[in-house]
């Protein structure tokens, strides 16, 4: 169990007034004010927020105002400006204020209140239609790790974080109250630059200086640029498609500093208590020597002198002696200004030596240097120096790309670079504006959809599609056996066949896994140790290092899918994985398509809210937390820690499903824990080793000494060598004794099964010996060294500890939440046909393995398609054709270093059934005036013509091309050749879109141009089976531009015909429910249960469709190119439906992945 005493937390104020989202608040006014706004989540999720926010400086008042709305599809927040401006030289005679370009007249010297209800006055809309009010403030100091609701309270700690940042804070709080006294009516939100450093470790943030500056005056580092660095770090997780990524960033500016990040958060950054550490900036020195500025005090400088010195005339400034613009030095240097070239140069080997020390505290793993800020973005020479030299560590620049103009993210390493070199135009105000939104909570969050946990499985899966399935994941430092032991337990009283998998388990050469044999021993699961977890951690640490992951995942699906296929109820855990834990366990939760509890102890409730965010990254679902070790004191009952506790965490956005008391016994060790850690052996009073060991001491002394300390405490274990007979035998003697104190056991040290006989004599005839007697052969130091190191577990032998962890849990556990996974009602009330994607890989590719499908692939001649072929036989998903020139074939495969020796290679004119397939063309096209020489001329010209003979021969089994051909040129042998299914009247195509929150069908998307409401249905109804053939319980949207009868049009009244057609259809073959088709819906009316509930509430389809038909090909394929760039998810096919048999066709574009996937899905394909 982790220590419920945080000395790293600073301030004593942050449980009631930071880090969370949802404030205590100053007014009931204020309260009802914010309810309102959330009752109406959904619909500002629709129409967007008007947002303002304030950047007040001592002579500046900036002010930006955003539409922010969730985008539907991804989910995010985003923002379109709509007004911005900034009043300069407040309180001067000569103050300016200009708005979107114009200059609105102000009174000689007006002050930020002035500026402000000008602002106010000239807005573009009125003051009543503002949702939410941001405010940049500087320092938030150690309390605010978030954005926080502006109250009385939180106005008072910024406040008194002044003295942290004296030229920042008080303007920021002179503009809150003046902007609280204008716009009453809406939340204000306090967006911190310190913020995102807040995950910062204390190796990071703490000075070496004593440990009373940093507890009493807050002397540490806290970093700035915080609104920047979360704006370009999420861009960057967005743009690299990795959620979490490594980044070493540098905001180069007048003011400068860089920040590591690592996983998708702030691990150092250079600038520390005061922005004035780090960088060399504009004016500021960066890095100083401290006997720098005591030498000039004892030089007569006041405090306040060197202050100026430091913070106004130093950095570009002083090094130049001309300017602090970065642009004015650069053209100096170049004219040759010697000072000036200096200032440059010093600059970038400041930038480079930061650089080289983040780049060893990613350990090498970089995704990406980021350049932003206005030198950051501009100055391509300064980048340019920046990463000279730096090709050996994996940054390399692309001279061209570097020079051209920037717009947009912009890539500018070279395509050699192991490292993305970025330049991200950065965006303050927005980002201030979005975490305003997001913190007070006015917009709602589309709820992902409720699997829980209802494994899915295809038509011949052997997979149990009614086991519920939770995963349960312990932020650091906290041992949670008891708490997952406890969890099945209480599963285990309701459901009959429970069990538990480990994704990944410590078990290797002979290593226990603790864990796993607690719940084997425990719950008496009698399967084979092997079947209950997915690899070991050995392993997991080889598919990682080699680059394998996906195989890892794909491992541990297949072992979990067969685990769970004869269970009610299952628990996944994972083990201890160091640095990659949660990013591990994160990525499981999603890809097994289950939710996750998170479970902590008291005083880690940032850590469980952290966790929760990147499980929700991941979109897989978190179903609340569990705290641990939650102590009262004198002064209150359990009830009102409790209470406080669940305020906290709600505080946090987080559903605590069980809160539980600090009970001592679960954090000590047992007697028979120390016996599994020692692999020790009973001797005696095997029926006494849930004795709880409170101290452990080691006896080397006469008897005399020894029996005066036995009175200290009790529960004391004894060490002593086996030797010591006269210990032992005293011990005994003693503890027949009231009046002393009871020994938990004693432990004999080098036992080799030597103990004395006439000792054992003794012992044996004392009928029952009253204290546990047991035996290690390790010596006594180390002994006691091995015990006290080991981790806090529990063993099947603790039954003690067990049987009140159960009891705790029954107290406190939320009946709701147990409900939850055993109701069918509620089960199928949150069932949505929803499968992930990783799950819906893993299906698809076992399938294919087990059909040994053949598959021709045509375009030999072109690398990619020999790189596939490699991966499709190496990988045994199934048998590849492969038609292409020899020679062309071998050199690419040497050039790719592939094993081709599992694939057929054909040379078109050199084929044994080359003859017997001029017949077949001949024979299939003479009515429409085909010669044989004509079909001899296409198969040897056309390879789409002969790798569809090849089909129609039964030498294959289906078909992929178009790598390098049209779609025209792919398909048009199929039609003509294998022709349609049987009662199929028109071929149509599907993509798969493998989004986070679950595959979807969307079709037709490359084939019927202006199709026929008879020709709709028709594709509706193949889209269906489609997505039933691929283990996907279809709901069927019928796309247009209006839902239900909300407006009319002929487009309208077709898919409303096609929609009745359709269910007639459906109706008539049985194989699904003709409510499960519904049309016209919108897109958002069909993906988003908060917009279905608005448009269509109660219907079976809205809100939860996964087969989506677009009533033309404009809108269909527009759509899914669409859906794909804006979420960058996985679009496989076009996939051709009603050939009789499949052939696939290829984008132009297609990568190796593309070609393995549609590979797999005509495997699939050629099995229906």
């Amino acid at each position: 169990k982790s220590s419920n005493s945080r000395t790293d937390r600073v301030g004593s104020k942050r449980s009631t007034i930071a880090g969370g989202q949802s404030m205590h608040l100053a007014s009931s006014t204020q309260a009802k004010v914010l309810g309102t706004m959330r009752r109406t989540a959904h619909f500002r999720a629709l129409r967007g927020v008007h947002t303002l926010t304030f950047n007040t400086g001592s002579s500046t008042l900036k002010y930006s105002l955003y539409d922010v709305n969730r985008n539907p599809t991804t989910e995010k927040l985003q923002g379109t400006i709509i007004s911005s401006g900034v009043a300069d030289k407040v309180t001067k005679p000569d103050v300016t204020l200009k708005m979107d370009g114009t200059e609105i007249a102000l009174p000689l010297g007006a002050d930020h209140k002035t500026c402000l209800a000008a602002i106010a006055e000239n807005l573009c809309i009125d003051l009543t239609d503002v949702g939410a009010v941001g405010h940049r403030v500087v320092h938030g100091g150690a309390e605010f790790t978030d954005p926080a609701l502006i109250t009385p309270d939180v106005l008072e700690a910024i406040e008194q974080n002044s003295s942290l940042a004296p030229l920042h804070n008080p303007p920021a709080v002179l503009g809150i109250k003046s902007a609280l006294s204008l716009i009453p009516h809406a939340p204000h939100i306090a967006v911190f630059d310190t913020s995102f450093h807040s995950t910062m470790p204390a190796s990071s943030y703490r000075y070496a200086l004593p440990r009373d500056l940093y507890e009493d005056l807050k002397v540490r580092r806290y970093g700035f640029h915080g609104t920047s660095y979360k704006y370009v770090a999420e861009t960057c997780a967005a743009y690299l498609e990795n959620p979490s990524p490594n980044l070493i960033i540098l905001h180069l500016g007048s003011g400068a500093s860089m920040c590591c990040v690592k996983n998708g958060i702030s691990i150092d950054t250079t600038m520390g208590m005061t922005p004035a550490e780090g960088l060399v900036m504009g004016t500021r020195s960066g890095d100083v020597d401290p006997g720098v500025l005591t030498y000039l005090i004892d030089q007569g400088y006041s405090s306040a002198e060197v202050d100026n010195i430091v913070n106004k005339k130093s950095g570009i400034l002083g090094l130049s002696g001309i300017s602090n613009d970065f642009r004015a030095v650069s053209e100096a240097a170049a004219d040759g200004h010697q000072d000036a070239k200096l200032a440059r140069d010093v600059f970038v080997q400041r930038v480079r030596k930061y650089l080289g020390a983040y780049l060893v505290k990613l350990g090498g793993e970089v995704d990406a240097v980021v350049f932003t800020g206005g030198i950051g973005e501009n100055a391509s020479s300064l980048r340019s120096e920046v990463l000279e030299g730096l090709d050996a560590l994996g940054m390399k620049l692309d001279p061209t790309k570097n020079s051209l103009p920037k717009d947009g993210i912009s890539e500018i390493g070279s395509v050699v670079s192991k490292t993305r070199i970025l330049v991200v135009p950065t965006n303050e105000e927005l980002s201030i504006a979005l975490q305003s939104v997001e913190a007070s909570g006015i917009i709602g969050e589309t709820k992902i959809p409720k699997s829980l946990s209802r494994t899915y499985s295809g038509p011949t899966s052997k997979t149990n599609a009614s086991c519920r399935s939770l995963f349960a994941y312990a932020v650091e430092g906290c041992y949670n056996a008891d708490e997952e032991l406890s969890l099945l337990q209480t599963f285990s009283s309701r459901l009959e066949r429970c069990g538990y998998f480990r994704c990944i388990s410590n078990t290797s050469d002979g290593r226990r896994d603790f864990k796993l044999d607690l719940m084997r021993e425990h719950f008496n699961l009698d399967c084979d140790p092997d079947t209950m977890f997915g690899v070991t951690a050995d392993d997991a640490k080889d598919f990682i290092a080699y680059g394998k992951v996906d195989q890892m995942y794909e491992k541990i699906l297949d072992k979990y899918l067969a685990y769970v296929a004869d269970k009610d109820f299952v628990l996944v855990s994972n083990s201890r994985f160091g640095s990659e834990d949660l990013n591990i366990s994160t990525r499981m939760a999603q890809a097994l398509g289950i939710p996750a509890v998170i479970i902590g102890d008291q005083g880690s409730e940032d850590e469980l809210a952290i966790a929760k965010k990147e499980f929700l990254k991941e979109s897989a679902e978190v179903a609340g937390v569990i705290v641990s070790g939650v102590k009262s004191d004198d002064t209150a009952d359990f009830k009102t820690v409790v209470d406080e506790e669940h305020r906290k965490l709600s505080e946090l956005g987080l559903n605590p499903v069980a809160v539980l008391p600090y009970e001592d016994m679960l954090y000590k060790q047992t007697i028979a824990e120390v016996v599994s850690v020692l692999n020790a052996r009973v001797l005696y009073g095997k029926e006494l080793t849930n004795n709880i060991v409170k101290q452990i001491k080691i006896f080397t002394l006469t008897v005399d000494n020894f029996l005066e300390m036995l009175h200290e405490d009790e529960g004391t274990l004894i060490v002593t060598h086996v030797t010591r007979t006269d210990v032992l035998l005293s011990l005994l003697l003693a503890m027949q004794s009231q009046n002393v104190p009871k020994i938990s056991g004693i432990l004999l040290t080098g036992y080799n099964g030597d103990i004395s006989p006439h000792v054992l004599n003794i012992l044996d005839g004392l009928g029952r010996v009253n204290v546990p007697i047991i035996a290690s052969s390790k010596d006594s130091w180390e002994t006691a060294s091995a015990i006290k190191s080991a981790p806090i577990f529990l063993s099947s032998d603790s039954i003690e500890k067990i049987s009140r962890s159960c009891v705790l849990f029954d107290q406190h556990l939320e009946e709701s939440f147990i409900h939850r996974f055993i109701d069918d009602d509620d089960m199928n009330a949150a069932e949505t046909g929803s499968i992930g994607p990783k799950l819906f890989q893993h299906f698809m590719l076992a399938k294919a393995r087990a059909l040994q499908k053949t598959l021709v692939l045509p375009e030999g001649d072109d690398i990619r398609i020999v790189e596939a072929a490699s991966i499709l036989t190496n990988r045994k998903i199934c048998n590849v054709i492969l038609l292409g020139t020899p020679s062309v074939v071998a050199a690419h495969a040497t050039k790719l270093g592939v094993d081709l020796k599992d694939v057929t290679l054909i040379n078109q004119q050199e084929c044994e059934r080359l003859e017997e397939m001029v017949e077949g063309l001949y024979e299939a096209r003479k009515k429409k005036g085909m010669t044989k020489t004509e079909a001899l001329r296409l198969l040897l010209e056309d390879v789409n013509y002969f790798g569809t003979m090849m089909m129609q021969l039964h030498m294959a089994d289906g078909m992929v091309s178009g790598a390098a051909h049209s779609t025209a040129n792919t398909i048009r042998p199929a039609l003509q050749i294998i022709k349609m299914a049987p009662g199929v009247r028109n071929v149509s195509s599907t993509f798969f879109m493998l989004l986070q929150n679950g595959v979807k069908c969307f079709g037709d998307c490359a084939l019927n141009v202006e199709p026929t409401a008879e020709v709709l249905a028709e594709i509706a109804v193949s889209q269906a089976k489609t997505a039933i053939q691929f283990g996907m319980s279809p709901k069927v949207a019928l796309l247009s531009y209006a839902t239900g009868d909300s407006n009319s049009g002929e487009l309208i009244d077709k898919v409303i015909k096609a929609t009745e057609i359709a269910r007639d259809m459906v109706d008539e073959e049985g194989f699904m429910k003709r409510e499960h088709i519904e049309g016209p819906l919108q897109f958002d009316a069909a993906v988003d249960p908060a917009v279905a509930a608005v448009k269509l509430k109660g219907n079976p389809v809205a809100g939860r469709a996964n087969v989506l038909v677009y009533p033309d090909l404009t809108s269909g394929n527009a759509g899914y190119k669409g859906v794909q760039q804006a979420s960058k998810c996985l679009a496989v096919g076009p996939i051709l439906l009603g050939l009789r048999k499949p052939v696939n066709d290829l984008s132009r574009g297609a990568t190796v992945g593309d070609i393995v996937n549609t590979a797999i899905i005509t495997c699939i394909q050629a099995d229906l």
